[in-house]
């Protein structure tokens, strides 16, 4: 009893990604379901499934430590490990678990009812996610809308009365607040995943967009810098770090679409695979021979290769190492394993093919819903950060033109000669003044862009450099308001008819 209660005390520490934890559920219970469709010993599935490199793997490494060094049976080392489980998932899991072991039900039924039941849990709490991330995303939209008019209504209010410097820093403040509020909350309620895998060797997507990052990243933070120290105006400055950058968010987008694609043709690749080798009885290289490649889509280039080194004698363990490599796909490398695993150990080809291939069919459905609520909300936020960052600059730039107009109107020497006229008593600011709102809009603007490209990203998700792509789109926008939108207004009013 008293090693119970320390056996609690350990599992209970310790720190881990909990938001992956479904996922990785999801995932470990249809490895160990296709595992054990091969009929090998109870501790060599929870070996195998515990040197998984999922945050869940430690609960099977717990078990697996209690039955093979300290001799418990499974279903004891399952309820312990399951009553020491912080989350409520977990020790539920682990007690059914403890209680079919208990019971003498086979492994595979009780794992692959559980697998099923665990990704209806995973997907229900995606989808509640995304109702929230789009709501968020459309709240978002109103919080900066709104923000920048109450800086808009500041600005026009030192026209007709000194408002002090005070308020005018309070409102850039509080706007500055609302929007990093804004980006950090849809962070934290868009779904949590993991798109590209972490192997050692990369799709060739990846590899350039790091070679670029490499490159474009350290150009940006030393030439922009640079160019300020030169007095360049600030929206050439901010033009160039958007240019510089989008080289690594166009490849890095692009790499995030074809995996999406090949994320959504692994299931049925995997499910056909399986279905041909079960049905003539063969290898799985002779049965990939027979597959007709167009019906594999976008992981076309990929099959083919991995037929000729798989043809060519090559372990069949680094064959499918480089098709995952190649792949880039997290999503793909977490299936294959399911399916390779599986069939390895002696499962039988079609049922591993479908339980793989149910497991990538449920990611990929769900994530095609998270794409529908993502790309509105990106393509939205381009235009509106344009429309804002426009019209700030815009009202600067006319109280400016205004003010310089009436200062230039006043006599020199004549200090109070037109202090009684109506027009002198409504422009009541300083040079001073237009000297910090400019400053100040230049602030904001720089925040807008940030934290509207966060949010995009966070709302996206998918490959990290993907930040990039949004980051260079939202710098060219605000360097172009900075440019153009100056000369636009003088544009305007030099045409004006003087009265």
């Amino acid at each position: 009893m008293n090693f119970c209660r320390f056996w609690q005390r350990r599992s209970g520490k310790g720190s881990f990604d909990r938001e992956l934890l479904g996922i990785d559920l999801f995932s470990q219970l249809s490895y160990m379901s296709a595992v054990a469709t091969a009929g090998v010993l109870r501790s060599q599935v929870f070996e195998y499934a515990s040197r998984l490199p999922y945050v869940s793997s430690r609960y099977l490494r717990d078990i697996h430590l209690l039955s093979q060094k300290l001799n418990y049976d499974y279903a004891e080392a399952c309820r312990m490990v399951g009553e020491a489980a912080e989350e409520e998932e977990v020790r539920n899991l682990f007690l059914r678990l403890s209680g079919s072991l208990s019971s003498g039900e086979p492994e595979r039924d009780f794992l692959a009812r559980e697998a099923q039941a665990m990704g209806e849990t995973y997907g229900n709490e995606y989808e509640r996610r995304l109702e929230s991330l789009k709501k968020w995303t459309d709240g978002y939209v109103a919080l900066i809308v709104s923000a920048a008019l109450i800086i808009i209504v500041a600005v026009i209010s030192m026209m007709i009365y000194q408002v002090g410097t005070t308020f005018i820093l309070g409102v850039a403040g509080l706007m500055i607040l609302i929007t990093l509020a804004g980006s950090w909350l849809i962070y934290r309620t868009a779904p949590k995943e993991k798109k590209t895998h972490s192997l050692p060797q990369r799709s060739r997507e990846q590899r350039l967009a790091r070679n670029l990052f490499k490159i474009c990243l350290p150009l940006a933070v030393v030439g922009c810098p640079l160019l300020a120290l030169l007095k360049v105006n600030i929206g050439w400055i901010l033009a160039l770090g958007g240019i510089l950058l989008l080289p690594v968010g166009l490849v890095s987008l692009r790499d995030d679409r074809r995996i999406d694609r090949r994320d959504g043709d692994i299931a049925a690749f995997l499910r056909t695979l399986g279905g041909v080798t079960g049905a003539i009885g063969t290898t799985i290289t002779e049965a990939l021979g027979r597959m007709d490649l167009r019906a594999t889509g976008s992981l076309a280039p990929e099959v083919n290769r991995l037929r000729v080194r798989l043809s060519s004698g090559i372990k069949p363990e680094l064959c499918w190492q480089r098709f995952v490599a190649e792949t880039g796909s997290e999503q793909v490398d977490r299936t294959v394993r399911v399916f390779w695993d599986g069939i390895s150990l002696g499962g039988e080809p079609e049922q591993v093919g479908n339980r793989a291939s149910l497991y990538a069919m449920k990611i990929a459905l769900l994530r095609a819903k998270r794409r529908l609520v993502s790309s509105t909300f990106g393509w939205l936020s381009i235009p509106m950060h344009g429309a804002i960052g426009g019209l700030l600059v815009f009202i600067v730039e006319v109280m400016g033109i205004f003010g310089r107009t009436v200062q230039g109107m006043m006599p020199t020497g004549s200090p109070g000669a037109f202090s009684g006229l109506p027009a002198t008593r409504l422009f009541t600011f300083h040079l001073e003044d237009l000297q910090l709102l400019n400053w100040l809009v230049i602030l904001v603007l720089v925040v807008l862009t940030g934290a509207n490209a966060f949010a995009a990203k966070a709302a996206d998700g998918g490959h990290p450099y993907k930040l990039f792509y949004y980051l260079s789109i939202m710098l060219a926008i605000s360097g172009g308001c900075l440019i153009f939108i100056p000369r636009l207004a003088t544009m305007i009013f030099t045409t004006v008819p003087a009265m």
